[in-house]
């Protein structure tokens, strides 16, 4: 089921019980201790920039932390990497980014392509209710060249909604499908973790 709903539509739910209550506490504890260390990251080069690996950046503010021991912890479990080996069918998954991001009032990320490494990205809010993300999987097998050329003017396009759950894992071909967040509307803050995951096999 996993790896046919990726291969069909570029997602996979990640089964709730893959993750313990006691890990989220724990989760959600370490992420308001790093909170007043986290730091800015603000870029605010206009258009869409196509990287050499296949990522595209663009415009974005949040804070960012790579979290502590807990969150190491996680993005190293087994059991997370054979989840997502069973959806891409890469057997020799390990996480190579992963961390937590802080939305404020107003926090935003224009459309983009994660690491051009990555194979799966996992997503959860560690904060209950966030706002769901855009994303335009049709345009999924789309060279870089032709989603810079496409998307150029648009950082928020006419794409689908995707939930981001809370405290339950979605993941998605997040290096390879455009995504986005639009301004945070909400008066609180809103804490995204995501993992990353490479084939490292030589």
């Amino acid at each position: 089921m996993l790896r046919s709903t990726w291969l069909a539509e570029g997602r996979a739910q990640v089964p709730p019980e893959t993750v313990e209550a006691g890990m989220w506490e724990e989760l959600t504890a370490e992420a308001t201790r790093c909170e007043p260390h986290a730091v800015v990251r603000h870029n605010q080069r206009p258009g869409l920039l196509a990287m050499r690996d296949g990522s595209i950046t663009s415009p974005q503010r949040c804070r960012v932390h790579p979290g502590g021991k807990a969150l190491n912890a996680l993005a190293r479990s087994k059991t997370l990497a054979d989840i997502a080996g069973e959806a891409t069918g890469r057997r020799n998954l390990t996480a190579i980014r992963f961390g937590l991001k802080y939305y404020a009032p107003g926090d935003y990320m224009h459309v983009h392509r994660d690491d051009g490494k990555c194979e799966i990205t996992l997503s959860t809010g560690l904060t209950p209710g966030l706002a769901p993300m855009g994303w335009l999987p049709r345009l999924r097998h789309l060279s870089t060249r032709e989603i810079t050329q496409r998307l150029a003017d648009t950082p928020y396009p006419n794409g689908e909604l995707f939930p981001i759950r809370y405290r339950e894992f979605t993941a998605f071909d997040g290096g390879r499908i455009p995504h986005w967040r639009t301004p945070l509307d909400t008066r609180s803050r809103e804490v995204l973790l995501t993992i990353c995951y490479a084939d490292l096999t030589p």
